[in-house]
């Protein structure tokens, strides 16, 4: 791609034209010294599902918890409380979210 202003819409025809090509593996992935929510090796894309899932659940629970509270600053709670779980907590919580969740084929708008 040329340097300057990128072409947007033709990248994300790329990206959707190479997800169509496979090759990616939603596994579990443990790091002791980093938070990885993904892998690419070679052609092979491994997509760890907890991290993201983990972080908007704690974020939608405070909200939840604290009503009043500003977006930014459910932010900032979640990244710091993200902060100080271990993969093993992160996997356990999800583990729960997993088991407790409902689901539905329906999509739902945000611009009720």
């Amino acid at each position: 791609m040329p340097r300057g202003k990128p072409d947007l819409r033709s990248l994300w025809l790329r990206v959707v034209a190479e997800l169509g090509s496979g090759g990616i593996t939603e596994q579990y992935i443990a790091d002791d010294h980093h938070r990885v929510d993904g892998l690419c090796e070679g052609q092979q894309i491994t997509i760890n599902p907890s991290h993201q899932t983990v972080d908007t659940v704690i974020h939608e629970i405070l909200h939840r918890m604290f009503p009043t509270r500003t977006e930014r600053s459910i932010r900032r709670t979640t990244s710091m409380l993200r902060k100080t779980l271990t993969d093993d907590e992160v996997q356990a919580f999800y583990d729960i979210y997993q088991k407790r969740k409902r689901t539905t084929r329906t999509a739902r708008r945000t611009d009720l």
